[in-house]
């Protein structure tokens, strides 16, 4: 039965790693794009983008608790400190932390993934 439980968890931690890398690097590529925007339109995409962060956070919340990995609320500090940069319109700081939440999200869904590869189930 641990084993199930183990295999549970796994496809838990799997599935919510990859929902959160794939948000995270439409985030990224969102950003990418308000850094081309004029001056006027740059701020609506940024409140819409910090909404996503916002969005974001929730559904990683949500992870954490399904899935009992605390290492996900890691990537919801990291999105939070992404929100405040980017109200200060430091890009490259929102980047960063971005970046450094999607490393997050792909080590904790790393053993995850390897175990279900054991089992060739990916």
């Amino acid at each position: 039965m641990e084993a199930l439980e183990e295999f549970k968890k796994a496809l838990t931690v799997f599935n919510y790693a990859e929902k959160i890398k794939t948000n995270l690097i439409m985030a990224s590529s969102l950003l990418e794009f308000i850094g081309e925007l004029k001056e006027a339109e740059a701020a609506g995409a940024e409140k819409l983008l910090a909404a996503y962060f916002n969005a974001l956070i929730l559904e990683v919340n949500i992870a954490a608790n399904a899935s009992k990995i605390e290492g996900f609320r890691d990537i919801a500090q990291k999105l939070q400190e992404a929100v405040e940069s980017l109200k200060k319109r430091n890009y490259a700081g929102v980047q960063r932390l971005v970046s450094e939440a999607i490393s997050a999200a792909t080590t904790h869904g790393s053993w995850a993934a390897q175990l279900l590869k054991e089992k060739n189930l990916i």
